[in-house]
């Protein structure tokens, strides 16, 4: 399956913060800009996102591979889940 990715739509992760919501769940922060203009100006959006313990591994796990992944240069996968 291959995606046309405008790229000038693909947000930017400028921060990030992680920590427990409730002693049970996981929480995450992110804050990005959300085009090219708005990194540019400086501009972030702050988006709390609260996840399920088995969730948070899986998305850290994912966030390991595709990490080592890009080190190595891997091509664009399109992948989205």
């Amino acid at each position: 399956m291959s995606l046309d990715l405008d790229l000038d739509a693909v947000g930017a992760l400028t921060s990030f913060s992680v920590g427990t919501l409730d002693g049970r769940d996981a929480m995450m922060v992110i804050e990005l800009a959300a085009t090219p203009d708005e990194f540019r100006q400086g501009i972030r959006h702050q988006m709390p996102v609260a996840m399920t313990p088995e969730h948070a591994r899986e998305l850290g796990e994912a966030l390991l591979m595709v990490a080592e992944a890009a080190r190595m240069g891997a091509p664009q996968t399109n992948a989205m889940n």
